[in-house]
């Protein structure tokens, strides 16, 4: 597919690169001339310098050739105004990230196809989301779900003396009170692992595991997890998405309050929210922390724009006896590091914004994405009845090694994906995958002697 991105950020950076490894012929245009350098260095795509807003820009990036555009600059209004001269040049599929709550959401003013936009995409939104869905699974360090939220994908550290500790992936299978629970990927020494039946878990890993929503109360004693009431939540920032969760934590979260650096946002929190407590201070104001209480908040969520901010004001609470800490990067090198130094809980915009781009871009009835870490990813996928895998039992397939189905939904009702298991037309089969399976899932998903053209 011919593909147009617009912004040459982190996001915009990442999906060229994704992208372009997978066969996409790639663009991408931004005024700055040190990431057009970059990029002229280090991948194989079409790099313009310019200002996308402008017609001539656009046909020098090759435009009028373009199957999909893509608008992820920092500013809304660019990537609208790309949307539209992208509808002018006739482009069919025409994506945008857009930061303000206006423009997506219960609460926007015009429906996205009004300013010319096939997909909005905020990541702010998802990021609220996530952190509700977290706050109602206790311990979770990750979040996502499939088959409209009845398949639950949850990431927990595995605690020391944990049932499941010790235990080998065959010996879960065998445990009948078990058999809808499945750990779909390990995450060990930094490396993600697709697990095989005679792995066994260990301590200090962290594990992906699937389970119907129903049977999520079975999972949690199996990880030394109990329901615990989040009483107090202090949030680092008073940016849009700070402001926008706090409205929602203060409907279900008895004590939450916002730091705020600046005065003139610390104000402007304050006249937006009903019943946050709203601090003038830094992230590393330790007077400050004595005096809310820092030792008394279930969670300390540092959701700034500055990651090196985030991550001390996160470290320094936990010192201070926050119980759980949340930290925004927005770097994806900062991933690991956070790991190694023990933070909680990790959120990723661009990881956020990738995975709700891919899921537009794969073939074989994928209606869903994803992205774990940055090799590996998990997609829902609707089986096709002329697909090569529709009719035939999990043991005849040939499954690439680097992938795992995790989960079948068969008229709502989740299904143990075992060797005997035939996959039929119509069934959701969520998988998760390496990099390197990914060609070959699509191929099983795909139509019998078909050309995609995508």
């Amino acid at each position: 597919m011919r593909i147009l991105i617009v912004g040459a950020g982190i996001v915009g950076t990442n999906l060229a690169q994704e992208l372009s490894q997978e066969g996409h012929d790639i663009a991408i245009i931004d005024e700055d001339p040190e990431k057009i350098r970059r990029i002229s260095d280090t991948l194989d795509v079409m790099s313009v310098r310019g200002n996308a807003c402008l017609p001539s820009v656009l046909m020098k990036a090759g435009i009028r050739n373009m199957e999909m555009v893509i608008a992820v600059t920092n500013k809304d209004e660019i990537n609208m105004m790309v949307c539209f001269l992208a509808s002018k040049f006739k482009i069919q599929k025409r994506f945008a990230r857009l930061r303000s709550m206006e423009f997506t959401g219960p609460g926007q003013v015009f429906p996205s196809e009004e300013l010319f936009i096939d997909h909005a995409i905020n990541p702010g939104e998802i990021i609220i989301d996530t952190v509700i869905k977290l706050l109602e699974t206790p311990g979770a360090v990750n979040v996502a779900e499939f088959a409209q939220g009845r398949v639950l994908l949850r990431e927990f550290d595995l605690p020391e003396n944990a049932p499941l500790t010790g235990k080998s992936i065959k010996e879960l299978a065998s445990i009948s009170d078990l058999d809808l629970i499945l750990i779909v990927a390990i995450v060990r020494g930094g490396k993600l692992i697709i697990p095989k039946p005679e792995d066994i878990l260990q301590t200090g890993d962290r594990i992906y595991t699937m389970v119907y929503k129903e049977f999520l109360p079975f999972l949690l004693p199996m990880l030394n997890k109990t329901v615990d009431a989040v009483e107090k939540i202090v949030i680092f920032s008073a940016n849009r998405v700070s402001i926008n969760l706090a409205k929602e934590l203060e409907e279900i979260v008895k004590d939450v309050c916002i730091i705020e650096p600046s005065r003139d946002a610390a104000h402007k929190a304050v006249d937006t929210l009903r019943k946050t407590l709203v601090h003038h201070g830094t992230g590393t104001d330790l007077n400050l922390f004595n005096d809310i209480n820092m030792k008394d908040a279930d969670f300390f969520m540092a959701l700034s724009d500055d990651d090196e901010n985030n991550i001390l004001a996160a470290l320094l609470a936990k010192k201070y006896g926050a119980k759980r800490a949340l930290v925004i990067t927005n770097d994806p090198e900062y991933l690991p590091i956070l790991d190694s130094i023990g933070m909680d809980i990790t959120i990723n915009p661009r990881l956020i914004t990738v995975s709700a781009i891919l899921k537009h871009l794969r073939k074989g009835g994928v209606i869903s994405v994803f992205k774990l870490i940055e090799n590996a990813e998990v997609m829902e996928l609707v089986v096709d009845a002329n697909s090569t895998i529709a009719g035939n039992k999990i043991s005849k397939l040939k499954f690439p090694k680097d992938a795992i189905i995790g989960a079948v939904l068969r008229q709502d009702e989740m299904m143990v994906p075992d060797d005997e298991l035939t996959i039929l037309e119509g069934d959701s089969v969520i998988v998760v995958a390496l990099s390197s399976a990914i060609d070959k899932i699509e191929k099983l998903f795909g139509r019998k002697r078909h050309f995609f053209r995508f």
